[in-house]
């Protein structure tokens, strides 16, 4: 899904937003993302479900390998919403999607398209999510029933916006054939591009993540201008963090976010920037360093690698490197003292 000439680190850092996309959840920065895949780790140890005791909750835990792939399906429409992954001894919502897609086996899938058809919106919604990701068990994962999954994604989709147009069924669909990274979804997904649930937008950003193809970007610079801030920050971190290519508009995109009321979106379109060699956003990354610290303005500060950014790092560390992240606080500190040495402070 990514490009290739990606670090292991942005390999991560993208898996984590797919996975908190997929969850609801929308980190505020790079720290809670990396918050929420420690909690994520912490529920989804290989063989972790054997039948010991939860180290999160102390109760006997499931022992997946009891349950038929049918059984799982139903325990993925409890809790499906639900923020978090539930404790480990409750499989249940993602926790049961996630064994779904580790299995991989031509019976789940007939299972998650034949849900893609049903009339309630919930086994719609878990079997585009199902189909999404099947059989990616772990990094460096083959592909499996790659055309059987885009056929029953974009199926689903077109029957959606002729039919229901259920939002939330719109939403993982979007979500799902962005995990298959397959162009041709592209026109289909820009078509939800003006949808007017917010949630669709951002789930459109979420599915053009990574494409090249000049369509792709083109609608991720459009939403990168959405009036709703989720949607914003999530088309100006695909632009910034995720394209590789280095284009005249692109750029412009993304100094158009520069002054974004969000400061969240202000660091990524910095980081995008600075990725790319703009010392233009030099006199900017300064600014917002004085302001406070996070990840995206580090990760500048490393790529621009000048001393003309020392005593705005010193005045970062000053305001603290312990930063708030969306499920408990972050300490920046490793990565403050990775910017000052490659400043050269």
């Amino acid at each position: 899904m990514i490009a290739s000439g990606r670090s292991e680190a942005e390999v991560v850092e993208y898996f984590v937003r797919c996975v908190e996309v997929d969850m609801g959840m929308t980190p505020a920065n790079y720290a809670a993302a990396q918050t929420t895949a420690a909690a994520i780790k912490a529920v989804s140890k290989p063989n972790g479900c054997n039948g010991s005791e939860s180290e999160v909750t102390g109760r006997p835990m499931v022992d997946v390998a009891m349950i038929e792939p049918g059984g799982l399906f139903e325990l993925a429409m409890i809790g499906l919403d639900e923020e978090l992954p539930p404790p480990r001894a409750e499989l249940t919502g993602w926790a049961a999607v996630n064994h779904l897609h580790r299995l991989g086996s031509r019976e789940v899938l007939d299972l998650a398209l034949a849900a893609c058809v049903e009339p309630e919106p919930l086994r719609r919604r878990v079997g585009a999510c199902i189909l999404g990701q099947l059989g990616h068990a772990k990094i460096g994962f083959e592909p499996v029933f790659m055309e059987e999954r885009y056929e029953g994604l974009t199926k689903l989709l077109a029957a959606e916006k002729a039919g229901p147009g259920d939002p939330a069924v719109l939403v993982d669909t979007c979500i799902a054939l962005g995990h298959l990274h397959d162009p041709r979804a592209i026109p289909m997904l820009l078509q939800l591009g003006t949808h007017p649930e917010a949630g669709v937008r951002r789930a459109v950003a979420s599915g053009l993540g990574g494409h090249l193809e000049n369509e792709a970007v083109d609608g991720l610079i459009l939403l990168s201008g959405d009036a709703d801030e989720e949607v914003r920050d999530w088309a100006t971190f695909e632009l910034g963090q995720l394209i590789e290519c280095d284009t005249p508009t692109l750029r412009a995109a993304l100094h158009a976010r520069l002054d974004d009321p969000s400061a969240n979106i202000r660091g990524e379109a910095i980081e995008g920037l600075a990725k790319r060699g703009d010392r233009s956003v030099l006199p900017t990354l300064i600014r917002e360093l004085h302001i406070g610290v996070s990840q995206p303005l580090l990760d500048a500060a490393i790529a621009l690698a000048t001393p003309d950014l020392c005593e705005a790092l010193a005045a970062a560390k000053q305001g603290g490197l312990l930063v708030q992240a969306s499920h408990g606080p972050f300490d920046l500190s490793s990565e403050w003292n990775e910017a000052t040495r490659a400043c050269g402070c």
